[in-house]
């Protein structure tokens, strides 16, 4: 394996680590708060909004987070870098004017969100911090310690918001605005300073350049979708089927198991970029690069696994302030989520640098699908105990898909 490659992974992988840890720390500190402090109904009511706008952020993403640094790494006239960034910006920020239009109209004339539609309407700004999200860019230059720099700002803003005035389950609407705010003021300011220092002037794309980008990326899009359904609808499917109670409690959990869940997402970005490059000189360099961050990935993650099984009555001790045993169980099953999603690291890698758009949004629309469906009738039997076996079960159903289909994919071109 070359010294510098490895030298650029351990760079990119400790940087997007240095940026979960950060995360983790914030989780520890403000998870006890909210659940303490808005209660558990509250709190699930909290992480059921939040789940549902990870979900339309991935409409404003519209698939750029997949290939947009694969765009900028392979840029080498600074105008045409100039004008991609322009345009991603203005299809985002076309997509979020859409979105948010949408959910107050729903919230505003409809019963879809009854309980908490105030709470859904004041997190809005999760969009658009989501259509300024520079995580393209920064992956695209290799730059991700900025990216860390960016996320330990926003997450002491938010943290410090938590703190001094979150107080009681009045206060559930609040939460979510400080997330969403904190982010977009702070990516906002990251853009100001990267427009200013490379003389970018900000201009609107013209409908041909914004339909030619959705044109480009819609199977991209499309696949997004739904790998996040698989990802993050578990809260929104058990919601149909129990209480705010054990909704909260069950959050709790998941919201510990989606930090590990990033994991195997932090490997595929910190391989990304040298596999691209590697792709475009030797197949067989490839395959040795992938293999050798796939195996230390799956022993990582597995003892991770372990150490979180093991470990969940403490860790949800120091996330909720309390012992409580069915978060902990709950946890001691979502705990080994990142190893089973590490098995499709070098599938998605492959499809990623060879550009298998058909292929990704094929085998992510069947695991979705089948993912909704288990979830569904396990939730339904079994509760927040079955939607935890639903979610290990869709990994490996998701890993086993992508195989079948790009051997399938390979087999035809031989």
């Amino acid at each position: 394996m070359n010294k510098k490659k490895k030298i650029v992974f351990v760079k990119n992988f400790s940087n997007l680590s240095v940026n979960q840890g950060i995360n983790i720390l914030v989780a520890i500190i403000a998870t006890p708060i909210l659940f303490q402090n808005l209660g558990e109904s509250s709190f699930g009511l909290i992480n059921l909004s939040f789940s549902i706008f990870i979900l339309l952020s991935i409409i404003i993403s519209y698939g750029y987070h997949l290939n947009g640094p694969k765009h900028i790494s392979l840029i080498t006239q600074k105008n045409k870098e100039k004008d991609f960034i322009n345009e991603l910006i203005s299809v985002r920020i076309f997509l979020a004017i859409i979105v948010s239009l949408l959910v107050i109209l729903i919230s505003y004339f409809s019963n879809f969100f009854e309980g908490y539609s105030t709470i859904m309407l004041f997190s809005i700004p999760i969009l658009w911090s989501e259509a300024i999200h520079p995580v393209f860019y920064l992956q695209g230059k290799n730059n991700l310690s900025v990216l860390a720099i960016l996320n330990s700002f926003s997450k002491l803003i938010y943290l410090a918001f938590i703190i001094f005035f979150i107080k009681s389950s009045e206060d559930a609407y609040k939460v979510n605005l400080i997330f969403g705010v904190s982010l977009f003021v702070v990516y906002l300011f990251f853009w100001i300073k990267i427009y200013l220092k490379n003389r970018i002037n900000f201009i609107w794309s013209g409908f041909e350049k914004l339909f030619f980008r959705f044109k480009e990326n819609f199977e991209f899009f499309l696949s997004s979708i739904a790998g996040h359904i698989s990802i993050h609808s578990g809260l929104i499917i058990l919601k149909l089927f129990v209480d705010n109670l054990e909704l909260g409690k069950f959050a709790l959990a998941n919201r510990i198991a989606l930090l590990l869940r990033m994991i195997p997402v932090f490997i595929i970005q910190s391989v990304l970029q040298n596999a691209t490059v590697i792709s475009k000189k030797n197949n067989s360099d490839l395959k040795e690069h992938l293999n050798y961050y796939y195996w230390w990935g799956l022993v990582i993650t597995f003892i991770i696994g372990l150490f979180f099984m093991v470990f969940s009555k403490w860790i949800i001790i120091i996330f909720s302030g309390e012992e409580i045993k069915y978060s902990t169980q709950i946890l001691s099953l979502l705990s080994f989520i990142p190893f089973l999603a590490m098995l499709n690291f070098k599938n998605l890698l492959i499809i990623l640098i060879e550009e298998k758009k058909r292929i990704l949004n094929k085998a992510s629309w069947i695991s979705a699908l089948v993912m909704v469906t288990i979830s569904v009738n396990l939730s339904y039997l079994y509760g927040g105990l079955g939607l935890a076996f639903a979610l290990l079960f869709s990994e490996i159903f998701s890993f086993i898909i992508h195989s079948i289909l790009l051997s399938k994919d390979n087999g035809k071109k031989q």
